[in-house]
């Protein structure tokens, strides 16, 4: 049965993580979108790019933490400690993913926003990942993996380092990645200690994680409202729109600290937060489209 192709590709699949390289995409997507609204074939190489070198990284980090998903039952089923992928496959696939992703970018894009791109899979790679094994909190240093991307798809696309869009696009991702986790930590941190990585629900009790989830929630709010004060988006229709659904966000949100949430709940909430990300984005490029 593990050798039908069709299992077959969707190991490779899982092991790509597609449902979530796809967003990461979008993100340096809406980066490049953000400094030139206009659809070219350039945006959607640099998209690629982007793309491809997520995967790099994502399967790298999955080569790197074989032994601990394999004691998780959370991450035991994945490809590669389930042995449904060989490790020197990975180790292919990963480099195919690097150097596709590194070319696409360098030629689609320029060879700053290429070096970002590497600078980013260093981050995540060489970095983050062995953090988590330090301290609990890795996650903050490793936001900054994610707030690098969209500002790959801006330089790529003839914005500057430091320019005010930007800044503030890198600082919205950064704050919402916290949150997400601390989430998944609320449904997942037993999990975590089992597997002998410093784990948030061995410092704080349950009531303490979700008051601080609660706090950077609020916070990656004030993050978005900030492209509203900023003018980053102009309209003031969807202005509008971003703000009711912000306030709808921290009104959702106030539940979990009322009441006792079960693991499906947990989930919930982590889609209600991703889902609140993805229309910022989709927000911004609408915004781009008719100012």
């Amino acid at each position: 049965m593990t050798n039908n192709p069709r299992n077959k590709l969707k190991d490779w699949l899982e092991l790509s993580k597609i449902k979530i390289m796809i967003p990461v995409s979008l993100t340096g997507f809406t980066g490049y979108f953000a400094f030139d609204p206009h659809f070219s074939s350039s945006i959607f190489f640099v998209s690629l790019g982007i793309f491809l070198m997520a995967i790099s990284a994502s399967v790298l980090n999955q080569i790197q933490e074989v032994e601990l998903d394999g004691k998780m039952d959370r991450t035991c089923h994945r490809p590669l400690p389930a042995k449904k992928i060989k490790l020197h496959q990975a180790t292919i696939f990963f480099f195919f993913n690097l150097i596709a992703g590194i070319t696409v970018l360098y030629h689609a894009g320029n060879l700053i926003a290429a070096l970002i791109g590497l600078i980013t899979i260093i981050w995540y790679n060489g970095i983050y990942t062995y953090t988590k094994r330090i301290t609990a909190f890795a996650v903050v240093p490793g936001a900054v993996t994610g707030a690098l991307v969209p500002l790959i798809g801006w330089v790529a696309a003839g914005g500057g380092l430091w320019e005010k869009p930007i800044i503030f696009l890198e600082f919205l991702i950064f704050t919402g990645q916290i949150p997400h986790f601390w989430l998944m930590i609320l449904r997942y941190g037993e999990e975590y200690k089992l597997a002998g990585l410093p784990s948030l629900s061995a410092i704080f009790n349950q009531s303490q994680i979700k008051r601080l989830t609660f706090i950077w929630v609020v916070s990656s709010v004030f993050a978005a409202l900030l492209l509203c004060y900023f003018e980053i988006i102009q309209s003031p229709f969807i202005n509008v729109i971003l703000v009711v659904v912000s306030i709808f966000m921290i009104w959702q949100f106030l539940d979990l600290l009322k009441i006792k949430v079960n693991n499906n709940n947990y989930r919930g909430y982590s889609i209600l937060l991703d889902s609140y990300f993805l229309l910022i984005l989709l927000l911004l490029i609408s915004d781009r489209l008719i100012t």
